[in-house]
This record gives C-alpha cells, structure tokens and sequence, in this order.
C-alpha cells in the first residue's frame, strides 16, 4: 500500500503582501484586486512599520520579492482561475496594452489616495474617456486591472466632491459606482452617494406647452362667430360682407368673395397665433455650422536633439533599457525604452537620438519615463536605429517640419490619439532621411537620418 499524501501539502504556498498601513488607499486597492481575483485564501497582508508610504511589496516562491503597486497587481492577477482570468489583465494584446497604460496613468495623474492631489483636468480627462464606455480598457465591457487599479487612485478625490461636482463629471460617478457595486469596491473603499437627476416626463411637458394654443385658437373661434352674427343683421350690404369675413354669416356679393379668404384665417387669432409661433422657434432653430476641426499634425509634436548619457538594464523587463538622455534642461531626462534586443550597452551610451519630449510622464514596469527615443523599424520588426540628428545639432535643439509651423502641445493627450494621428506619414525615404509626410526632420545643421530606409518611424 502506497501512503496518500495529505491534500495540505498540496495547497499552492500562502503569500505574504506587505503594505504601509491597512487603511491606507493601496493597501485597498490590492486588497480589492486580491478578492477580484479570488485568491484572497493564499494572501495574508500585513502592515509593515517601515514601509513607505504608498508602497506595496508582495512574496512570491517563484519571482522573489515584488514591489510597485502596478507589478504587485499584475502579478495578483496572474493567479486568478475563475471566470475573470482571461480578461482581468487582458483578452488580447491590444487590451493588455491598454490596461498598462491606465494603470502607469494611476500612478503618475492620480496620485494614489490623497483628495487633493488629483486636478480637475484630470478628472474632466477620465470623465471624456468614460462618456462611450462602461469600463477603462478593453473591447468587451468586463472590469479589469484598469478599473480596479484606477478606482482606488481616486476613490477619495471623487468622495471628497460636492454633490454639483459629482452631477459634473457623471461619467466618473456612474463608472464608480458601477466598480464599487460590481467589483466589491464599496465593500473596501466605502459607497459615495450619487446624485440623481430628476427627469421630467416629456408627454406632461408637451401637453403643457400645447394648451395655452389650443385655448387661444378656441378664443378666436368663438370672437369670429359674435362679429360674423352681428354682420348678417346688418342691413347695409357693406356690412353684412363685413360680418362675413369676420364670423363667417350671411352676407351678400362681398362678404361671398372674401369667405375663402377667412377660412385661410381659420377660426380666428388661434391658429394665426401658433402659425407665427412655429416660424419663430424654426428661425431659432437655424444656427451656423460649426467651423471644420483643425487636423492634427506634426506640429503638435515635441521633438528634440539629445545625447544618451548613460543606460542601464531594467531591473524587471529583459527586454528595456532605462536611459538618462541629456535634452539641453536643467538636468537629463529618464527614458524607457525597449531597444535590449535591438542595441548593446555601449551602443546605447553616447547615442547622439532625437527624443519625443511632451509624451505623457509615466512608470513602465514601474520605472519613471520621461519621453521616447525615436527609431527606424522594419515591416517585421526585426530590425531598429535611431533616427538621428546631424553632427553640430545642439541638444535640446527642437526638430522642425516646412510647412508645418506652430508651438507643440505641453502634453500628448493619450485620449485624443495625437501621436496616433501622425505616426503613419512618419517614415525614412530611400536614403534614409527622416521625414513626415515627406518633409524632412530639420535641424540647424541639416536633416535627422537613420541607417534604415523606407522604415517607419516609432
């Protein structure tokens, strides 16, 4: 006889999560992504007295100690089974991609639990983005790390809103709303009231409106009838046709010739009334087109020439180089970029590139990055450059397109797809110039190049 090893042994290992405080607003969110996930049997979170604020860190057997909030719930998610494991972190790359974004976007606009620190700007972004959609990220309408990571970022700046501002951004309180009730987010985080409107009923309103003309045709009806009486009692024949028109009576020769001309009038000022009224909200009606929306092009790009200084291998991705570029400002620019299987260290050290400098701030894999290097691809992807400045070009020097003159945006807003919109015309002609819609990335010193012709430019 063989011994059965009890089902104990069996049991995955229980992991250790450790946050700064139990109340504080990461340690719900992970607490929140930890019951979503349904794993809340294998994570025993504890507060840890010297943990710094915000800060996350979870034990795993197999990947060692995990810290960042962002990695510490993509991890969580990973282990999810039930229903929600295929779309939590995302059915398709595209979803993943966009969940990623959301989640480097919590961390760098919504500063995680503080009222204050979330601006209104953000808040009216996240409302615009929520006025077609039920959820953040993703085509289908599941709630994923996104919602989760997100609603914790600013649970306490929409609680902390006044009930007009509340009716403001409707798009964010009913989207709350629906994670705190579907997610379990109320249960963590606590419910926040809505405001409900109160809408009126349309039939009610128009019946309203349309009585007060109904009253006056019926007025006039009645005024056109006493004048028509007392015109056909007139002996004079002048009269009588003038009752006629009036009340519609028995005149002679005149007051016959002018009858259709009353019943154009219909039953008296009634109808004449409600006739002028239709003109009046038609002319209102009536507005001027709205002018035609400026398209977006390169100019709302910042482009810049700088010097990568320094390069090193991200700690958590084998796949990024974290870089310190020097932009011609105070001090170099941080940039992660995913060039590791494209270029060695020392390639990477001293790389004279051009920079995308107003992309949104954000962590990837939770390193800081402050822009993007732009490089030359292939179709296929398997190879990639930089495209690179002229020898003289000063860094910081800002690259310039003919023809396309204007100041770039301080920001690349991701929900207006501005860097969507010009990447397509961005390419290397056959000598491998660098050019949008085949104008060329000018500098002082002459045109921006790459090693790779007929690229696009990424």
């Amino acid at each position: 006889h063989h011994a059965t090893a009890p089902l104990a042994s069996m049991a995955p290992p229980p992991l250790t999560l450790t946050v700064d405080a139990l109340t504080s607003a990461a340690a719900k969110t992970v607490a929140l992504v930890v019951a979503v996930a349904g794993v809340a049997a294998r994570v025993q979170i504890v507060a840890g007295g010297a943990t710094a604020a915000g800060t996350v860190a979870l034990a795993t057997p197999d990947a060692g100690v995990l810290e960042g909030l962002g990695t510490v719930c993509r991890y969580l998610a990973s282990l999810c089974t039930g229903a929600l494991a295929g779309t939590l972190s995302g059915a398709t790359p595209e979803d993943e991609a966009a969940i990623a974004e959301w989640m480097n976007r919590a961390g760098v606009e919504y500063a995680h639990g503080a009222s204050d620190a979330v601006s209104e700007v953000a808040l009216a972004n996240l409302d615009a983005h929520l006025l077609t959609r039920s959820t953040l990220a993703g085509a289908g309408a599941g709630i994923t790390l996104a919602d989760l990571v997100v609603y914790g970022a600013v649970h306490a700046a929409v609680a902390a809103l006044a009930p007009e501002g509340r009716s403001a951004l409707c798009n964010v309180a009913r989207w709350v709303a629906h994670v705190g009730g579907a997610a379990g987010g109320n249960a963590i985080f606590g419910e926040i009231a809505m405001v409900h409107a109160d809408i009126p009923d349309l039939a009610v309103a128009a019946l309203a409106a349309a009585a007060p003309s109904a009253k006056a045709g019926k007025d006039g009806a009645k005024d056109g009838a006493k004048d028509g009486g007392k015109g056909s009692g007139d002996k004079k024949g002048g009269a009588a046709a003038d009752g006629a028109v009036k009340g519609g009576g028995n005149g002679e020769s005149k007051g016959a010739a002018t009858d259709n001309d009353k019943k154009k009038e219909g039953g008296g000022a009634g109808e004449g009334a409600v006739g002028d009224k239709k003109k009046e909200k038609k002319e209102k009606k009536e507005k001027p087109p709205p002018p035609p929306k400026k398209e977006i092009d390169v100019s709302v790009l910042d482009i810049r020439v700088g010097t990568i200084v320094k390069a090193w291998e991200h700690p958590d991705a084998d796949k990024l180089w974290v870089e310190s570029i020097d932009v011609g400002e105070d001090k170099p620019r941080q940039v992660v970029s995913g060039l590791r299987a494209f270029k060695t260290g020392d390639q990477m050290t001293g790389a004279r590139v051009c920079v995308l400098c107003n992309v949104k701030k954000g962590p990837l894999r939770d390193q800081l990055s402050e822009g993007m290097v732009m490089c030359a691809s292939n179709e296929d992807h398997t190879a990639v450059d930089f495209v690179v400045p002229p020898e003289g070009a000063s860094n910081g020097e800002r690259v310039t397109f003919d023809g396309f003159e204007g100041e770039p945006v301080d920001v690349l807003r991701p929900n207006k797809k501005m860097f969507e919109a010009c990447a397509p015309k961005l390419a290397t002609d056959a000598a491998g110039v660098a050019r949008y819609d085949g104008v060329a990335f000018m500098t002082s010193k002459g045109p921006c190049t790459s090693a790779l012709t007929g690229a696009a430019i990424k």
